[in-house]
């Protein structure tokens, strides 16, 4: 396990703005021996977050079972035990990175920057988001030139029509507000590509205030890899979530008692259950949670 604060400095110790060939030679500094990663960032009071990421990683270690896997997290012990790297994640850090506490999103934007840093290619998933079957094939995807993302969401709504005038800059980019988003849950980058996102960190912080939604973290993101001749496709593997109210609900009551049957298991053995382990519902569960709103 890692200890880190002050993530800033320590990620960038020099000021890229100034000059362009400093960034090309940062996003380069992961040596050969660095290879690719499966990435979740896990933070909150609420212990949900964490376990969704370990079970995630469970099932990941099931179809890929040579899978390197690295967790940004604020609770790292329940990663103790694990063939997981667990960094941890400070308080003074969540607040650099959330600029001041004033953007929650701020965290994850800055820690896909620092797993990243920690890779060549990096394939990330939001903790309410599992496998299925192998998804290993997602690195032969991700290039200097094309990341994957969850799915394209079209046009953004009406909260990004604030910024078409405030001539707000991503790098050398004036954004309109009318750029395609991208959704986030899922990423695949090539750490060639630290820069864009050290210019998409950066972008998000001028909307504050701004944009009236949660969200400018994955537009940025998206319009970040979509400049200079930079591609984005649809991840298209076999990966599940419960990020709807309903199946959270679900969802939480099965990590509890996945958890509460099986911690004490060895590791592999928590591995195999994991992979025949039921999170989506049933038509029994659908009925059961047929008034909840956000079904």
């Amino acid at each position: 396990m890692r200890h880190y604060t002050g993530w800033l400095a320590r990620l960038w110790p020099m000021d890229f703005s100034a000059d362009s060939s400093k960034v090309e030679r940062a996003a380069l500094l992961p040596g050969a021996e660095m290879g690719d990663s499966f990435g979740y960032i896990a933070f909150g009071e609420d212990e949900l977050y964490a376990r969704g990421a370990l079970f995630s990683a469970l099932r990941v270690m099931h179809y890929c079972p040579d899978a390197n896997i690295k967790v940004l997290t604020d609770k790292p012990s329940i990663f103790d035990g694990y063939p997981i790297e667990a960094i941890e994640l400070a308080a003074k850090a969540k607040t650099e990175m959330s600029f001041g506490g004033r953007y929650l999103f701020g965290i994850k934007a800055a820690g896909l920057i620092d797993l990243l840093t920690r890779c060549v290619r990096l394939f990330f998933m939001d903790t309410d988001m599992y496998p299925v079957d192998d998804i290993s094939s997602c690195f032969s995807r991700i290039s200097p030139s094309h990341s994957i993302m969850r799915k394209s969401e079209g046009t953004p709504k009406a909260p990004y029509r604030a910024i078409a005038d405030k001539g707000f800059l991503l790098g050398d980019y004036k954004l309109t507000g009318s750029e395609p988003m991208w959704n986030s849950g899922v990423l695949g980058v090539h750490n060639s590509n630290l820069p864009a996102l050290t210019d998409a960190y950066h972008a998000i912080e001028q909307m504050i205030g701004v944009v009236k939604a949660h969200t400018t973290e994955q537009f940025c993101i998206g319009v970040a890899l979509s400049r200079h001749g930079r591609t984005i496709s649809r991840h298209r593997l076999p990966i599940r979530n419960y990020n709807t109210r309903g199946r959270k609900l679900f969802a939480r009551r099965r990590l509890e008692a996945f958890f509460e049957g099986n911690g004490h298991l060895g590791v592999s053995q928590q591995i195999e259950q994991a992979a025949r382990y039921r999170l989506w519902r049933a038509p029994i569960d659908l009925w059961k949670q047929r008034d909840i709103w956000h079904f």
